[in-house]
């Protein structure tokens, strides 16, 4: 399978990043594309390709909220810079 951010930009889109998050510019992706885009398991893989860390991020945030008792905010930020300190 063609990797997703492969077809993403064969239509004029791209996505960028900005730390844990991901933005899309449209470019000549049709609604039909938008709405597999927004599939729990394309935007995971989709998170994948942009940043490989995303997992690890996404673990150190959720120890970091549920057994260190932070905001998800708090989690979210702080597991941001221990996982970016690593790389």
């Amino acid at each position: 399978m063609t990797p997703i951010l492969d077809r993403i930009r064969h239509h004029g889109g791209e996505v960028t990043r900005d730390k844990w998050r991901l933005n899309l510019r449209r470019g000549r992706l049709s609604d039909a594309a938008l709405a597999w885009l927004r599939q729990a398991h394309i935007r995971v893989a989709l998170m994948a390709e942009v940043w490989p860390a995303h997992e690890e991020w996404e673990e150190r945030a959720a120890i970091r909220e549920f057994d260190g008792g932070q905001s998800r905010a708090d989690a979210e930020a702080e597991a941001y810079q221990e996982v970016m300190a690593r790389a």
